[in-house]
């Protein structure tokens, strides 16, 4: 791809205001060009910023990034054979998951995201169908939609992210505002700084792999900028530990999505302390989970709700969401939008679809063809509308708490039960009805923990009688 690749050559330039002798970034300076491509982390799906940051982590020396359950939810899809998958596209849908928004990053100077140039794909017999994935098969013959072509795009917008202002302050914790002397002076005060003698001005370069870096460190440390360009070495685990009133859901944020819309999941427990081992399922809870891979960066934080702490996402989202009203464009929502093809039959998130691909015209030898775009989840002309999601029907997953997923079978569970040393008398099964609040919490606790059912569960579950002393 020559975009990716003229874009992994590009070089920005940044301006640093540094304390020498506590070895930090105390402020940064730059242009839109680099607030662009800040701004455009929000707008990667999940199961993207996943792939990227492990992809960037191969060849480092550092400890590993753990998003909360995300990278065990990515791994399931990778690991999951693609028989249970509707179709092949499906699978390479949540791998490589494509955001509504994805046009605007087109104009980025430096784009890290390396799948963002969408193609078109048709059947090398019939002339009637297109696709966006090379692994989808024609309605009409059923070959591999193998054979790509290049239809006419529109103009690519000036206007990304950020108005063209001159220059743009960046704090170390990535709170971005415009370049003023009232901004920098307060700014520097609010750091404890009285005067300016003991702060040196450093010039960077920005490259593909330092902007990975920053992708990385906005999820574990509240200081990136330090930790990037002036290496800074920093444990990059997420751990937290969440209680309940953390994960509490306000029926205010109601939305589209009817609080009484529900799916039921077996949970199995362990008698002596309710603790989770597993959760039963068919494809509607699962599709929900992989939908997690699907949302935007900033949509999931705004669907997750407030009090999370997480790096500086939130710090990140407030400053697009302010720059917004000085001529941006209007790139971050309110409501999560995603396109057509990733809807779900039981969503229960608040989240939008965008409307079906437009047909496409081509030229070929001559003869203008009218290309009709493909549901990838479908094989059939006569199923499009029917299915939903990205799994089969008839298949039970199971779902451990930090969301690794698996088709049960009888040597998986056998596997199991041996793995876990337990008597099948010590092993308790549970019903429950997940609801929209449970989702959210679920979304949440995946975001930041790595037991995920046990803590959005644990209250849903009931009580273990205490014991009377004798």
């Amino acid at each position: 791809m020559a975009g990716a690749e003229n874009s992994e050559k590009a070089v920005l330039s940044l301006k640093l205001l540094v304390d020498k002798k506590k070895n930090k970034v105390v402020l940064a300076e730059s242009g839109k060009e680099f607030v662009d491509v800040l701004f455009s982390f929000l707008t990667i799906p999940m199961g993207n910023v996943v792939r990227l940051i492990e992809k960037y982590q191969k060849n480092q020396i550092s400890e590993a990034t753990m998003i909360g359950c995300f990278n065990n939810l990515y791994k399931s899809v990778l690991d999951i054979g693609t028989a249970n998958f509707m179709t092949e596209a499906c699978k390479d849908m949540l791998l490589y998951p494509r955001s509504a928004m994805e046009n605007l990053r087109k104009g980025l100077k430096l784009n890290i995201a390396d799948i963002e140039v969408l193609k078109y794909y048709m059947c090398p017999k019939e002339h009637r169908w297109y696709s966006n994935f090379c692994s989808s098969k024609c309605y009409d013959c059923g070959e591999v939609m193998t054979k790509e072509f290049k239809p006419l795009y529109g103009v690519a917008y000036e206007e990304i992210f950020v108005s063209h202002k001159p220059l743009f302050t960046i704090t170390d914790n990535l709170k971005v505002g415009f370049t003023s002397i009232s901004h920098t002076l307060k700014t520097l005060k609010v750091s404890g700084y009285s005067d300016v003698d003991q702060l040196h001005e450093m010039h960077v370069e920005v490259d593909h792999q330092k902007v990975l870096a920053l992708l990385q460190r906005l999820f574990t440390s509240d200081t990136p900028l330090t930790d990037v360009f002036l290496k800074k070495q920093r444990s990059c685990v997420i751990s937290k530990v969440l209680n309940m009133s953390s994960l509490a859901v306000s029926e205010k944020s109601g939305g589209a999505v009817q609080w009484n819309k529900v799916m039921s999941v077996s949970v199995f427990t362990r008698k002596l302390d309710k603790k989770v081992l597993y959760v039963e399922s068919e494809k509607d809870f699962v599709d929900l989970l992989f939908t997690f891979l699907v949302l935007p960066l900033n949509s999931a934080w705004k669907l997750a709700g407030s009090n999370l702490v997480l790096g500086c996402i939130n710090n990140l989202c407030e400053s697009a969401k302010s720059l917004r009203s000085y001529g941006g464009r209007n790139a971050f929502n309110d409501k999560c939008m995603l396109p057509w093809r990733y809807s779900c039959q039981q969503p229960l998130l608040d989240i939008c679809y965008a409307e079906r691909d437009r047909d496409l015209s081509v030229s070929i030898k001559n003869y203008t063809y009218t290309f009709k775009s493909m549901d990838p989840r479908c094989e059939k002309a006569s199923e499009v509308g029917v299915y939903s999601g990205f799994l089969k029907r008839g298949t039970t997953f199971m779902v451990t708490d930090d969301l690794t997923i698996t088709p049960m079978d009888l040597s998986s569970t056998i596997h199991t039960l041996k793995k876990w040393n337990m008597d099948l008398d010590d092993i308790e099964e549970e019903v429950i009805n997940i609801s929209k609040a449970e989702a959210i919490r679920l979304l949440r606790a995946s975001m930041v923990t790595s037991n995920a059912l046990n803590t959005v569960f644990e209250s849903l579950l009931p009580k273990k009688p205490k014991q009377e002393k004798v």
